[in-house]
């Protein structure tokens, strides 16, 4: 069996790597990625008569984590679960761990505590707190928690779930219902590799017990008590609007802090660029007149990447073009699909991005209006959902 234990604050590195997750999200839309992801771009050229500039169509973060438990909260006033999520990999330099609440209601707003303070600098609104963490369990198999820490107005958090050598399944793995958390701000997919079923559960705050035990559900209302996902992945495409300029052989958003190395490499254009976090980095390549043909987003050895059935087309004199595309995570098999539409719209250009499956994905489409600002031009994401 093997134990892993760590206290306080980490040392840093993959920290915004961290941040870069949801924050991305909230913090993107106020023009800039909190640390929680950085941004990552997927980017195609827009050709107006008198220049050539790449254009970013797409903002995205990407990020993974090693483990996540879930624990719902049917006794809780206030919140409707609880989770665990940790950086925590065997032989990795660098560990962290976050701790969040979700609200039952209304627009599901979210408590989150770091053990990293640079992770906490870069997520407007999360809080600081050691945590006391320690992780078991064998490799391969669903791994055990025990966390402890001081939540809001100091009332002490202890969340323990226990898996006692349960084996790890694909059942319920894959993309995850978004199930209108932050529908208003992000896109988001979030995808487990494989999960367990806990045994147990122990969730206490301000000494009072709100674990989840047999008869605290007796409208069958939740399908598990509490579980834990291995490998986690983490892809938001944050609304909001974005400024883009090209300097000589670098494509920039001065605001968000983004910044591409721009090459032609086999008569094509890639732009990439490297974000905060370990080993993360976006590659996108265009065709000679444009059109996305390819991206990548890569959190060292964890992919995200979009296909299409074609080129993409972004110059601002194409033709309505609807094609068909895929997202890739890490699987040969792509985790969902669905169409967007380019077409010319005044002052510019619009993408329709709509989603067919899952099923629930349908639920939120989105659009990027691409429109030059002189000299350059400006992105904004925002969603279609009703």
């Amino acid at each position: 069996m093997n134990m892993h234990r760590h206290r306080g604050r980490r040392t840093a590195g993959l920290s915004t790597l961290v941040a870069t997750l949801l924050s991305a999200a909230a913090a993107s839309v106020r023009r800039l990625i909190p640390g929680v992801v950085g941004l990552s771009c997927l980017a195609g050229l827009i050709a107006p008569a008198n220049a050539a500039a790449p254009v970013v169509p797409l903002v995205t973060a990407h990020h993974h984590w090693d483990h996540h438990w879930f624990v719902w909260l049917p006794r809780h006033p206030v919140y409707e679960s609880v989770e665990v999520m940790s950086i925590d990999s065997a032989g990795g330099f660098y560990r962290a761990v976050w701790v969040f609440f979700t609200e039952r209601h209304g627009g599901k707003r979210q408590v989150h505590f770091f053990d990293d303070r640079q992770i906490v600098e870069g997520f407007p609104g999360s809080h600081y707190r050691p945590i006391d963490y320690e992780r078991s369990g064998s490799p391969g198999q669903g791994q055990s928690v025990r966390v402890a820490l001081t939540g809001l107005d100091d009332v002490p958090i202890k969340i323990v779930v226990d898996l006692a050598a349960r084996p790890l399944t694909r059942t319920g793995a894959g993309l995850t219902n978004q199930s209108g958390h932050s529908a208003d701000t992000l896109f988001l997919l979030f995808h487990r590799d494989r999960t367990a079923l806990a045994r147990t559960n122990e969730v206490r705050v301000g000494g009072a017990d709100y674990s989840f035990r047999a008869g605290d559900d007796p409208a069958a209302k939740h399908r598990f008590m509490a579980a834990y996902s291995a490998g986690i992945q983490i892809a938001v495409i944050p609304f909001g609007q974005w400024s883009f300029s090209r300097h000589e052989e670098r494509l920039s958003a001065n605001a968000a802090g983004l910044s591409f190395a721009v090459t032609e490499p086999d008569g094509g254009v890639r732009l990439t660029a490297s974000q905060p976090g370990y080993r993360n980095r976006i590659a996108v390549d265009l065709n000679a007149g444009g059109a996305l043909t390819g991206y990548r987003h890569d959190a060292a050895t964890h992919r995200l990447a979009l296909s299409f059935d074609a080129a993409l087309p972004l110059a601002v004199d194409s033709p309505r073009s609807a094609n068909q595309f895929a997202v890739h995570m890490n699987p040969d098999k792509p985790v969902a699909r669905g169409e967007v539409v380019s077409e010319l719209m005044e002052g510019g250009r619009r993408l329709t991005w709509r989603f067919h499956s899952p099923q629930w994905t349908a639920n939120y489409p989105f659009e990027s209006i691409i429109k030059p600002n002189g000299g350059g031009y400006t992105l904004m994401i925002r969603s279609l959902s009703r």
